[in-house]
């Protein structure tokens, strides 16, 4: 799960137009290298992960399953069951959106101003990207449960 980012009185501080177009990094399957987002001057540097802003599709991929897709009988998240739509479909009750389960509070704060304004409509490489503004700024702990169960917060 996304955890909130605390309110500003600049709602566009950390809302940044990409200067880059936004499927650049994503062709390779191997990184997702983005943009850094902006710093948040809420937060001081030890509060993120050591992450180097890096993450590998195949992270992605099970940290999705695990967010948005099924769990089978042994409570462990199924391969390739993640539905990056989640949200969309029906109310889950839990507010979350898309296949990482952005809180839509965060959803808000690090996505472009031309990117869908709830994270179930957006295409999985848009949702990646945003994804990865995140995990450099908040780490991790952006998806405590699933992050640590995948042993992605090491």
């Amino acid at each position: 799960m996304i955890a909130a980012l605390p309110a500003t009185d600049e709602p566009d501080a950390l809302v940044q137009p990409a200067e880059e177009d936004p499927a650049d990094g994503l062709a390779d399957p191997e990184f997702l290298a983005l943009p850094d987002a902006p710093p948040d001057p809420t937060t001081d540097a030890t509060s993120s992960s050591e992450h180097d802003g890096e993450a590998d599709l195949e992270d992605w991929q099970r940290l999705a399953d695990c967010e948005s897709g099924d769990w089978d009988a042994d409570g462990d998240p199924e391969p390739g069951s993640r539905r990056w739509d989640y949200g969309l479909e029906f109310d889950h009750g839990d507010h979350f959106q898309g296949g990482l389960n952005f809180h839509p509070d965060t959803w808000e704060a690090f996505r472009d101003p031309d990117m869908p304004d709830h994270a179930g409509r957006a295409e999985k490489e848009t949702e990646l990207e945003v994804a990865e503004r995140v995990l450099e700024e908040q780490g991790w702990g952006a998806w405590p449960v699933c992050s640590e169960m995948l042993d992605l917060d090491e």
